[in-house]
């Protein structure tokens, strides 16, 4: 069940296509078969097996430790995997609510985080780092974020193995050798990206063609694993189409999974663009729309525009 919209003008979407994982043809890439086949229990006449004699509680514990495409997997090894893993609540609530999640995990081979953190992330609203709404997920370790942090902030712009070994300093003829046993070792978390273009552009073109697959790493893990001296590299920020390789929309799961708030744009902000507080770009849940309103005024439809083309903040006496 998702949140109904407020009386507030407000919109589901912007006329601006961010070509993040949102835009990568996930349906076509990873299709799922949830939904798909007959999985009722199974009969006490079925030969049962090393599972079945642990307590389901347990059992479904357990699979809450485990990542995504691991659990995929396991899913699809025979009907009683199916069932089991269709049991877990918290998994069901995101294959109903934001499918395309999963699909975008299992596709750039995401596996630094459980299931449970997973839900738990989706049932949070408030950007990582900021106190803004965070409508994305950065997939490689599973932080929410806001538009203004995934494109500024440099820890969500990840590395390929070439820019996080200049982190670490070595001399000339150890540093390859040395970084890739360390890197061996420490395993930071990353995504092998998707083809296809990525980073602002117009709803029918635009965004930046990556051809091949990119291995990118968690910039915040590889500093905080490596001794460095910091990277000098070149960031084009809200251009820059790695920043957008392990980027997609996030719901808020309410009540236990049941509702979900995808947030609402306020058509009274539609023409702000410096003003951080109430930018263009900001996203609202319900509750923080109602917060917003307070705080800048009722929105009203501008006079003598076009009807339904121009909204403005209007304060009360």
């Amino acid at each position: 069940m998702e949140t109904n919209l407020p009386d507030t003008p407000v919109c589901r979407k912007r006329n601006i296509r961010d070509n993040t994982l949102d835009d990568a043809q996930l349906k076509t890439r990873c299709p799922l078969d949830n939904g798909r086949h007959n999985c009722n229990p199974i009969s006490a006449s079925f030969p049962t097996n090393q599972l079945d004699s642990l307590p389901l509680e347990l059992i479904i514990e357990v699979l809450l430790q485990v990542d995504i495409p691991s659990l995929t997997r396991f899913r699809g090894l025979n009907r009683r995997t199916m069932q089991l893993v269709n049991s877990v609540r918290q998994y069901t609530a995101m294959i109903e609510h934001c499918p395309n999640i999963i699909r975008a995990i299992v596709s750039i081979q995401v596996d630094a985080f459980d299931c449970s953190t997973l839900y738990r992330t989706l049932c949070t609203s408030r950007c990582s780092t900021c106190n803004h709404f965070g409508d994305y997920l950065y997939l490689i370790d599973c932080r929410r974020v806001c538009y203004f942090c995934f494109t500024e902030l440099p820890e969500y712009f990840p590395l390929t193995s070439h820019a996080a070994s200049r982190l670490f300093t070595l001399n000339a003829k150890s540093n390859a050798k040395s970084f890739r046993k360390l890197f061996e070792l420490v395993k930071p978390p990353s995504i092998l990206s998707l083809p296809g273009r990525y980073c602002c552009g117009s709803l029918t073109r635009g965004g930046n063609l990556q051809s091949r697959r990119l291995r990118l790493y968690d910039r915040r893990a590889v500093a905080e694993s490596l001794t460095g001296s910091g990277l000098s590299q070149s960031d084009k920020t809200n251009t820059e189409p790695k920043r957008f390789m392990a980027i997609i929309s996030a719901p808020v799961l309410l009540n236990g999974g049941r509702q979900v708030d995808r947030g609402f744009f306020c058509l009274g902000c539609r023409n702000e663009h410096r003003d951080k507080n109430k930018h263009f770009r900001i996203k609202y849940t319900t509750e923080g729309l109602s917060g917003h309103i307070a705080k800048y005024g009722r929105v009203v439809e501008r006079i003598p525009k076009i009807p339904g083309t121009g909204f403005m903040h209007v304060k009360k006496d």
